[in-house]
């Protein structure tokens, strides 16, 4: 059971989010608190898997929150919740130690996903602005990643399929996982093979891990 942790000073949106988890035989909220101060106050005590932080509360954002929860400990697992799709946002955020962002314009779907992924130990970046965020990355001046500077843009799909490979799971599990045919995932595989500009899927995964995109 993952135990979740919802800090967020919109009552409405919080509830709705306590149900929805709540709803999911692997997940239970196990607090809804309302500021970033009842945050620091609570963690501690509650001691939760995953934290859900809304990024623009007023006074204390969760910006802030998070570097102030991350100096008690700093093996929390924070997720950013925001309606900012900035880029900068988003580097606001891990640099100060969370490990998720999703934007509350996704689909509500994509928040259990972060939940999972963060819990298996994983960093997640939202799709509303992965590709955005992989773009910028390959245009940040300075940067040298080894000898290799070009960083393929990936659509989200083409990231999910590329983490999963990743984590050694074959065709069909990754379509099951995905809910698209084997097919697809070939196809997705294929075009992650050529725009990585390498001979397999051996290849595929050393370059990724070079150019820390897994």
């Amino acid at each position: 059971m993952i135990r979740v942790l919802i800090v967020d000073d919109h009552k409405i949106l919080a509830q709705a989010l306590v149900d929805y988890l709540n709803s999911k035989e692997h997940i239970e909220c196990i607090g809804m608190v309302h500021s970033g101060q009842e945050a620091i106050e609570q963690v501690p005590r509650l001691q939760p898997d995953i934290i859900l932080m809304d990024i623009g509360m007023p006074g204390m954002d969760g910006i802030e929150c998070c570097k102030r929860l991350m100096e008690i400990d700093d093996q929390l697992n924070i997720v950013g919740l925001s309606t900012h799709i900035e880029i900068s946002v988003a580097k606001s955020l891990f640099r100060a130690g969370a490990v998720g962002y999703v934007s509350k314009t996704a689909d509500i779907n994509e928040v259990v996903t972060a939940i999972e992924w963060v819990h298996q130990g994983k960093r997640y970046i939202g799709e509303v602005i992965r590709e955005e965020y992989l773009s910028e990355l390959s245009n940040d001046k300075p940067r040298k990643v080894s000898s290799y500077s070009y960083i393929p843009q990936l659509t989200g799909r083409e990231m999910e399929v590329l983490q999963l490979i990743a984590e050694e799971l074959t065709t069909e599990e990754i379509g099951q996982r995905l809910f698209i045919s084997s097919n697809t995932v070939q196809t997705h595989r294929k075009n992650l093979i050529s725009k990585f500009g390498v001979r397999n899927s051996v290849g595929l995964i050393l370059k990724a891990l070079e150019l820390k995109m897994i």
